[in-house]
């Protein structure tokens, strides 16, 4: 461990202890540079960094919380009376909760230790991944629409994906032909930006001498450019959620298809649960680090996934009724589906299943195949979705369904949008955390979905000539992208896992969104998205959805909103509501 000083010489903030822990960084900035003590970790062989802030280095100040909560249920005391035996005299609050903790009896003591997480470096899928998979959670993830410095992100190292002992010449030579893809995707960002911000200016009138003007406008033509940037490329989030939470998400992150969720699993545990002697090398106590537990690989779901692949390939006719779409990816448009009450909620989890394993499906033909399966078939079924599953290893989140189910067929960065409303059950078929390794077929079938393109230019048709320019770019790169494909599988077949591929999925590519929710949620969902301060493609989709639920039930026909959005609207283009 070394003392450093607080500030170097070009002004960027220095740690004020640094420690080496094998492949971990350590390093802590103290409270009169960062407000609150802020214990960083950084995994030198992924670049990826994590970070947590504790209110007092001296005590354990979340699991006191939760320890207090927790005696409510057995101590008759006021809240001073019973947070009074943590100050008696010769008393070990660290063992003193410890026991606590172990004799407790049930897990929902870990609800009441709220922890938050920071991360820097790492992909946008795993913002996306983390956001699907809370429910209890809150958090930010950095927006595309406020900071330009997207233009210069950074793609996921290819290395990351794959096995250790994959040859370092062979890496070398792939990673070169992978990072051209993170440049042409800045390439085109950046000169699309610069191209709308001049066809925006002209024709919305735009006054750039006025703040909120130049504002909008600069946001206007990142929610456009953001379809070039790629699913892979750097990001950043906030991400908090109780200890309990955290161990599931840490066990369940162990056990995905992506390899490089594993090394970030082990990393958020490190740093919420260090080892003695790195507090004692950090002079500082991890909030609730006796709560993280039962973190072991949580692979009910993908083991069960890989039983209904035998099933369902091998004793149903599935793949012989129901097309797999692997067609070159096109311009495709963005719309909303509203699922009929004859799919029940069993059914529409059944074919969340069958998506992970083959995202090519037909939708409508796969939930008529599912609805019309025998009851001695449907209860195999079952059977192989619920084994192991109990109160301790829960069914993922994914299978909230419920009888109204919004389906969301839009693309990547509407998707980011969308599924941070964490109160609706969400699905979609992408092999993240739930899943299969991913294969060179499962990659022909999610590219098979195709692009789209923003309604400012598919709309208004004094942008034509952009639109052109935005659907001949992205086809161009898709193009190139199915060349890189078929040269690594010429290459390496099925020995080589593909979810590197993933990466290289601009925001434009359609990605459908499974929303199970509620008339509760159907009104807030609809209400805040349509309105004039959004991106113009999910305000679109908002307003569908509004007018799908109204007309559903005449009870829901109050929710019913009667303006519909216009991408041509000045007034609207400069609206921040």
């Amino acid at each position: 461990m070394t003392q450093v000083h607080k500030k170097s010489e070009d002004t960027e903030l220095v740690p004020e202890n640094e420690y080496i822990s094998g492949s971990y960084r350590w390093f802590t900035y103290a409270p009169d540079v960062t407000g609150l003590r802020l214990i960083c970790l950084e995994d030198l062989e992924t670049g990826t960094v994590v970070t947590t802030t504790v209110a007092n280095p001296e005590l354990r100040t979340a699991a006191h919380r939760a320890w207090a909560g927790a005696r409510q249920s057995r101590a008759a005391g006021l809240p001073w009376e019973i947070l009074r035996e943590m100050g008696q005299k010769g008393v070990d609050p660290d063992q003193k909760i410890e026991e606590m903790f172990r004799g407790y009896g049930h897990a929902s003591v870990g609800d009441m230790a709220r922890l938050a997480v920071d991360m820097g470096k790492i992909p946008m899928h795993l913002c996306l991944a983390l956001f699907n998979e809370g429910s209890l959670n809150s958090g930010q993830e950095k927006s595309t629409r406020y900071q330009p410095r997207f233009g210069k992100a950074v793609l996921h190292q290819l290395r990351n994906y794959l096995p250790a002992d994959f040859p370092a010449a062979e890496i070398a030579t792939l990673e070169e032909e992978y990072q051209a893809f993170g440049s042409l995707s800045l390439s085109l960002f950046s000169r699309h930006r610069e191209r709308l911000v001049a066809a925006f200016t002209q024709y919305y009138q735009a006054d750039t001498s006025r703040p909120d003007q130049k504002g909008a406008l600069t946001s206007r033509v990142l929610d456009c450019v953001r379809y070039f940037l790629l699913f892979g490329q750097w990001s950043g989030m906030s991400f908090e959620t109780s200890a309990r939470d955290w161990s599931r998400i840490i066990a369940e992150l162990k056990a995905a298809p992506i390899t490089y969720y594993h090394r970030v699993a082990d990393q958020i545990e490190r740093l919420l649960a260090p080892s003695a002697e790195e507090e004692a090398a950090l002079h500082y106590k991890a909030e609730a680090p006796g709560l993280i537990r039962h973190t072991y690989p949580l692979s009910t779901v993908n083991t069960n996934l890989q039983a209904l692949r035998r099933f369902l390939a091998e004793q149903t006719d599935l793949l012989q009724v129901v097309p797999i779409q692997r067609t070159p990816p096109q311009c495709v448009e963005q719309h909303v589906r509203l699922f009929g009450s004859e799919w029940t909620p069993g059914e529409r989890l059944l074919a969340e299943y069958a998506l992970l394993l083959w995202p090519g499906l037909e939708r409508s033909a796969l939930l008529s195949w599912v609805h019309n399966q025998t009851p001695e078939v449907k209860q195999a079924l079952s059977q192989l979705m619920f084994a192991e599953h109990n109160n301790y290893r829960e069914l993922p989140g994914f299978a909230r369904t419920t009888t109204m189910t919004l389906a969301i067929e839009s693309f990547l960065g509407e998707l980011r949008d969308f599924n941070r409303h964490r109160a609706w059950g969400r699905f979609f078929p992408l092999p993240l955390v739930f899943g299969e390794r991913v294969s060179r077929d499962t990659v022909v079938q999610i590219l098979s979905r195709g692009f789209g393109l923003p309604l400012y230019l598919s709309e208004v048709p004094e942008f034509a000539e952009h639109k052109l320019a935005f659907e001949q770019d992205l086809a161009a790169y898709y193009q190139q992208l199915q060349t890189f494909l078929d040269r690594v599988a010429a290459t390496y077949g099925e020995r080589i896992d593909y979810a590197f591929m993933l990466n290289l999925l601009p925001l434009a590519h359609q990605v459908d969104l499974w929303m199970h929710g509620d008339p509760k949620q159907a009104l807030y969902l609809t209400t805040q998205r349509v309105r004039p301060g959004g991106h113009i493609n999910y305000r679109a989709l908002a307003y569908e959805a509004n007018q799908l639920l109204a007309a559903s039930d005449p009870y829901l026909a109050a929710i019913q909103q009667t303006h519909q959005p216009d991408s041509a609207s000045r007034e609207e283009f400069f609206d921040r509501s």
